[in-house]
């Protein structure tokens, strides 16, 4: 074969790393409108950014930043198709959600891409003094100052924590405590080929310790069990070690048992882990919701746990959902220094609270209620119970009419979809409301 007919390998176009620091009009306009934007927010005229010399805007504008972008962590089971799902997630978030006061049209995708150069630049400033003149440093130390105030009073703002509450929101949704829980880490990393700075978001996962116990003379195996953070203050996207203080196990009262636990030097903690049957059983009886909110129950059961005893005797842990109200409880033993998740029972049952209430009012038995399902949320969901009259009055008599009230998904959207609705339309719960003492944090 003749050397012209040979297949050419196709090699990547390496651009000279000059013709990135070149400054295009459109980036330049977009650059300026959206710096003028964060100025207004700061409470700054624009008119201090106009009057800088050209060279200043541009020394100002050479590191530029890019859009968000998740990537896998070396050596960390990932799947691509997680990969794609959360990338695509973080691209309708960034063009979708705004930075600072919406009325400033500001989006997410402007912020990172322009506004976060512009600030980190203005930052360091200092660092060009053989660059810029003094009078230029002088007009730039007072937009500085008046960025930094704005940020320190709009910590919330902040890209890092913005990201974390997304990436906590999707690891929620794809962790499973049976298998794999799912982390990740905000970074920023120097592009020094193409002069630009990647902002990056690395997941990676492990799996929960895998641990055996014996109940009723049988092996059972069982899994650590980790909870998000739904209380933290910069929306921390990677779990923690589900831990209940001893002294909470002691009181039905959660007040009382906070008030002890403020007296106490030392807290004696137990690890808690669940059975996998405990797992099937909460998934069964919330037939109708989607993972997410399964995790949020877990995340929330056990970062403000209350203990109560069944009437059979069972020591037994509410399960509570983001309206702070009971979805079922937990059976548990205390086994080895740990507490182990028997199964998942729920309110119907005839040892809850509610359960026992509900029972006596409609005098039905088991195999009544395992035919009618009173035993799955999708019951409570789908009846009209204006045509049952009966049924109403208990569910309320019993205190479960918020069953009833429970939003779950449309299982013909797509699971993008179904989170982006999630993400940009779920109004505050009232968990901020119930959490009063940051003792409950620590849990």
């Amino acid at each position: 074969m003749s050397q012209s007919k040979k297949r050419k390998k196709n090699v990547p176009c390496r651009k000279p790393p000059k013709s990135y620091l070149e400054i295009s009009k459109q980036y330049y306009n977009d650059y300026v409108r959206v710096a003028h934007k964060i100025m207004l927010m700061a409470g700054i005229d624009p008119a201090e950014f106009d009057v800088l010399t050209k060279r200043t805007k541009q020394d100002l504008m050479m590191i530029k930043q890019t859009p968000y972008r998740v990537v896998a962590e070396k050596d960390s089971k990932v799947p691509r198709a997680y990969l794609k799902f959360f990338n695509y997630l973080m691209g309708v978030y960034e063009k979708k959600t705004y930075y600072g006061d919406p009325k400033f049209n500001v989006s997410f995708l402007d912020y990172v891409t322009y506004g976060l150069s512009f600030i980190v630049a203005v930052r360091n400033h200092n660092g060009h003094d053989n660059i810029l003149s003094d009078d230029q440093h002088e007009r730039l130390e007072k937009i500085r100052e008046a960025l930094e105030k704005y940020e320190d009073e709009h910590e919330k703002d902040l890209y890092w924590i913005r990201t974390n509450e997304l990436m906590r929101l999707l690891s929620m949704y794809v962790s499973m405590p049976n298998y794999r829980f799912y982390t990740s880490t905000e970074t920023v990393e120097m592009d020094s080929h193409k002069c630009r700075m990647q902002n990056l978001i690395k997941v990676s996962s492990f799996e929960p310790e895998k641990r055996f116990f014996k109940v009723k003379g049988e092996k059972r195996s069982s899994y650590q069990l980790w909870h998000y953070n739904v209380f933290s203050d910069s929306n921390d996207p990677n779990p923690e070690k589900t831990e209940i203080p001893a002294v909470l196990m002691e009181e039905d009262n959660f007040d009382t048992a906070l008030e002890k636990l403020k007296e106490m030097e030392t807290i004696e903690k137990y690890p808690v882990y669940v059975q996998n049957h405990a797992l099937h059983r909460i998934r069964q009886r919330l037939d109708c919701v989607d993972n997410l909110y399964v995790n949020k129950v877990l995340s929330l059961s056990f970062m403000l746990p209350k203990f109560i005893t069944a009437t059979n005797g069972q020591r037994m842990i509410r399960a509570i959902d983001e309206s702070c109200k009971p979805i079922g409880y937990f059976p548990f033993l205390q086994q080895d220094g740990a507490i182990l998740l028997l199964t998942f029972l729920p309110l119907s049952s005839p040892i809850t609270p509610e359960g026992s209430v509900l029972w006596k009012e409609l005098g039905i038995k088991i195999d009544d209620s395992r035919y009618i399902g009173l035993d799955k949320l999708s019951f409570y969901i789908q009846t009209d119970f204006e045509t049952l009259p009966k049924l109403k009055q208990a569910l309320e008599k019993a205190d479960m009419w918020h069953l009833t009230e429970i939003q779950t998904e449309s299982q013909t959207e797509r699971k993008e979809d179904q989170i982006l609705k999630r993400f940009f339309t779920e109004s505050n719960s009232v968990m901020d409301e119930v959490f009063v003492s940051p003792a409950g944090a620590d849990l």
